[in-house]
């Protein structure tokens, strides 16, 4: 039987928004040819997930068929099902979750991400496509990009790590040092870094409970107490590609564009910090007071002391799946 135009819409919506924010270089692209699914592709960063999934109009007996298709998947990291709001469907879905609980593979649940579409969706209207594509981008954006493949990051990590007190460009500098060099104790980064123990430390403390770096699992084998962790090396990245942007005025790719506004951070202001009438290079912090709290603007200078003060140097990032070349 012939899919809808609704089916079709929608599973070409989750690939196109994939693509489309791909371009921020953050990650890499690739459609897949997973035949049992509705629609599939590989994603990478320093690792590579693949994504499977199904799409829900018509056919709401389909539902738990689907699911349960899904979770059985084992070479999938990443399971999207998007489909169409109804009782029922929500109903059927929430009992074959239930079943897989009780049976105790409630692990094989965390990849699932389930994304609802409203039920009198018309795939022929123009605005009803714009809007549903909207949502859905949100949606995917914030549920299994930043979620999943950006390491879980968000807004507020942002900008508490742009915000931080004490001496500008210290917090991405221990980031970087510890991603290169690894970490066994303060008064060796101190060393390396030129300044005291007790800054490092706090910066190593700080960047460990917000989640930018973890604890190795085997010190002994790693060499390192500390590494960074998806979510650091996502900001990392993010910083990276803004270093690398500088001088075009903010006007970044689309995909960056789009990852830096889920995240708080205005790329005008990042670019063009040292430009602005509240600047001040001679003050400490080198901003005024009332704009020291601004995220966009305390990251570019935590990112611009990083490479002037600090010689650090920033990733690019330029991620491929083989097969693919995102130059």
């Amino acid at each position: 039987m012939a899919e809808s135009a609704e089916h079709a819409f929608l599973s070409d919506a989750v690939l196109q928004i994939l693509e489309n924010t791909s371009e921020s270089r953050l990650y890499a692209y690739k459609e897949a040819d997973r035949k049992r699914f509705d629609f599939a592709c590989d994603l990478a960063t320093n690792w590579k997930r693949a994504v499977s999934g199904q799409t829900l109009w018509k056919h709401n007996e389909g539902i738990d068929k689907d699911i349960r298709m899904l979770l059985s998947e084992a070479e999938s990291d990443i399971l999207v099902y998007v489909a169409r709001t109804t009782m029922k469907n929500k109903a059927v879905l929430y009992e074959a979750i239930s079943d897989y609980k009780k049976a105790g593979l409630a692990d094989r649940l965390d990849r699932l991400r389930v994304f609802w579409v409203p039920e009198d969706f018309d795939a022929d209207s123009e605005s009803h496509r714009s809007l549903v594509y909207s949502d859905l981008e949100n949606s995917l954006s914030r549920d299994l990009l930043l979620a999943v493949v950006l390491g879980g990051i968000t807004e507020s990590d942002v900008a508490s790590f742009a915000t931080w007190s004490g001496m500008c460009g210290l917090s991405l500098s221990v980031l970087a040092q510890v991603e290169a060099s690894g970490f066994d104790n303060y008064t060796k980064l101190g060393k390396r870094m030129g300044v005291g123990v007790a800054p490092v430390k706090e910066r190593i403390i700080r960047l460990n409970l917000t989640g930018f770096i973890v604890r190795s699992p085997d010190p002994r084998k790693s060499g390192t107490i500390y590494e960074v962790s998806p979510k650091g090396y996502a900001l990392m990245d993010l910083c990276g590609r803004l270093a690398a942007e500088r001088g075009k005025g903010g006007h970044v790719d689309s995909g960056l564009r789009h990852v830096c506004s889920l995240l708080g951070i205005d790329p005008r202001k990042v670019d063009l910090w040292p430009f602005m009438p509240d600047y001040d290079a001679s003050r400490d912090g080198g901003l005024n007071p009332h704009l020291r709290r601004d995220t966009s603007l305390r990251l570019a200078k935590e990112i611009n002391d990083a490479l002037a003060r600090w010689g650090v140097s920033l990733p690019d990032p330029h991620y491929e799946i083989p097969g693919l070349d995102i130059s």
